[in-house]
């Protein structure tokens, strides 16, 4: 077993956990940034811990995100995000089995 603690003061991300199936990122945000529109080969659940962000989608329709309301990805589904607040989240990206 392994206990891992992201670090609040990098900047943007560092990968917590990385291997050919999963990965976990920890994403930090400024209030006011944005992470430009961007996609991965992979299934992806974010997971936001403090703050709330502007979540949007391939069309430029977004959704508030906070701690307790996950995002679900398919591979390949453009997004992008802007910090409303100070924010940190937890991005898992797996390869799942079909």
């Amino acid at each position: 077993m392994e206990f891992l603690t992201g670090d609040p003061n990098i900047e943007l991300w560092e990968n917590l956990v990385a291997g050919p199936a999963l990965t976990v990122t920890h994403l930090v945000i400024a209030k006011d940034k944005a992470v430009p529109q961007h996609f991965v080969d992979f299934d992806v659940i974010v997971v936001p811990i403090k703050g709330k962000v502007e979540f949007y989608t391939e069309t430029g329709d977004f959704e508030i995100i906070y701690p307790g309301k996950l995002v679900k990805m398919k591979p390949n589904e453009k997004h992008a995000l802007k910090a409303q607040t100070d924010a940190e989240l937890m991005v898992i990206k797996m390869k799942l089995d079909k």
